[in-house]
Order: structure tokens, then sequence, then C-alpha cells
């Protein structure tokens, strides 16, 4: 059995129930707005603009679909980031490029957003995505990250810089120029005034809030950096003997402690971003 995901505006929605109005089958979960059945494919398409594919072979549905919805393949660079809300571990960024060929191994793999992808599944088919894709991957440890915030430099900053050096490495390996989309994190004026004083920036950028919906570049990006996050994380926990937590929780505050009271308080800037609040409550205490 395969799924795949594909995320549709309200208009598409409705295109999509109208295309398939013969095909509608009873379902009574209320959060779709119809359940159709197609070539032995189904098609769930939910309120909230999800429209999930599943069948043994979904391509040919899958095709049929953009071919309604007027969307076209084509080729880009995707850039993304992942662990900028994580106390413990390093910033990851990562730029991709999919080629139309590529697509289809993509959407083969169900690729979206790696937010929306276990752990375990990013594990599966991260090496698979970084292994076929051109990519750049920069890893930024948490006592860079320190030293770069101790000087003044903000997150956006960080993660601007991070994503110029991606896309400048990128494009350099492509002999022809492409779309490069980023998922914006602050406004293209805000973002190209943080890199302003690099040697090498690219300009042509195509900002997008959840980006990783316009092109699966941005998806596959987003996935080979979380793989790169969990590895790095799997390092630090093993290093200092404490399975580490994602995110910025409560239970992050009784792991910050347990790793003070364990290792000291000068082992934190090594493995978590110090400045987060999580760890400022903790050592002034």
């Amino acid at each position: 059995m395969k799924f795949y995901t594909i995320n549709v505006s309200e208009v598409e929605l409705e295109k999509l129930h109208r295309v398939y109005q013969y095909h509608v089958v009873e379902d009574q979960n209320p959060y779709l707005l119809f359940h159709a059945v197609h070539n032995t494919i189904d098609i769930l398409a939910y309120k909230t603009g999800k429209v999930l594919l599943q069948g043994k072979e979904i391509t040919h549905e899958l095709i049929s679909i953009k071919k309604h919805l007027g969307r076209e393949d084509y080729a880009a660079i995707g850039s993304d980031e992942v662990g900028t809300g994580d106390v413990f571990g390093p910033i990851v960024v990562c730029s991709a490029y999919a080629d139309i060929e590529d697509i289809a191994f993509l959407e083969s793999l169900n690729v979206r957003d790696s937010k929306n992808i276990t752990d375990k599944m990013i594990i599966q088919i991260a090496p698979k995505i970084a292994k076929k894709l051109i990519h750049s991957l920069l890893i930024l440890p948490p006592n860079k990250y320190n030293e770069l915030s101790s000087q003044g430099y903000n997150l956006n900053k960080i993660k601007a810089l991070l994503h110029n050096q991606a896309i400048v490495k990128t494009t350099s390996k492509l002999e022809h120029q492409v779309p490069v989309i980023v998922d914006q994190f602050c406004t293209p004026q805000l973002y190209f005034n943080y890199i302003r004083e690099e040697t090498l920036i690219y300009r042509d950028i195509d900002f997008h809030t959840k980006a990783e919906q316009v092109h699966l570049s941005v998806a596959a990006a987003s996935i080979i950096a979380r793989y790169a996050f969990l590895v790095k994380m799997k390092e630090y926990s093993e290093k200092i003997g404490v399975d580490l937590l994602k995110g910025a929780g409560k239970d992050v505050d009784d792991q910050i402690r347990q790793v003070i009271e364990l290792k000291g308080q000068h082992t934190l800037p090594l493995i978590a971003k110090v400045n987060f609040k999580n760890v400022t409550k903790q050592t002034l205490a």
C-alpha cells in the first residue's frame, strides 16, 4: 500500500470535489469533505485542504490530480532549517535541488514537511533522498551558536547566514539557473540586511511561508536536515549519557537540571543553546 499527501487550497478542494463527484463513497469521518474511490485508489479529501491518496499504485492518479489543478512540475532548489526551536542540539540548514525527474521519486516516498513525519520514517527515507539529490548541508553546533549569540547575532541572522551559504554552495554545483525557494522566517528585506556583509550573496530567491507545500525540494531539504539533526542529537546523548529531548517544553527544563547535576554547568554550552529561556532561568536560579 502506498500513500501520498497533497495540500490544496479551498478553491482546489472544491474543484477536486467536482472532479470526483461520481466516485464518492460513504464515509462517516466528520473531518472529510469527501472520500472517493477511483481506479482502486482511495482519495480522502479533508476539510483542512489535505488530500490523501492511498492504493497499490498512486502515480497515475496523482498525475491526473495535478493536471486537473493545473500544477506543472518544475526543477527548483529548496532551502529549510531544523533545530531552531530545540534547546538541545545544533541548527541544521539544508538546500536541495530537485529536478523534474526527481519529483516522482520524492512523491513515491511520500515526501512532505519533516514536521509531519515521524523520526522513524525520517531515518528510513532521508539517506535515500540525500543520495539521490544534489544538496548542501550545514550543521551549526551549539557551542558555535552560543559564540555567535554572545556576539549579538539573533536567531534570524544566524539562519539567514546559513541559508545563504547553503544556497550559494548548491547553486555552484549546477550548470543552469533554477528557482530558489526558501521557507520564509523573516521579511526578504531583513534577510538581505542580515547577510549584507557576506562576500557571496545569492539574491534571486522566492520566499514563501509553508514553502514545503510550494515545492518538494523544500520538503526534501527539511527531511535531510532533520535526519542530520537526529544523528547529532544521538551523538550528544551518547557523549553525556543522557537521552536528550527535543523541543523546549517543561520536560526539557527538568533535563537541563539533570545535566547540570550530572555533568556540571560547563557542559551546557556544548549541547544546548544557552540563550533559550529554559537555560537562562535555570542558570540564573
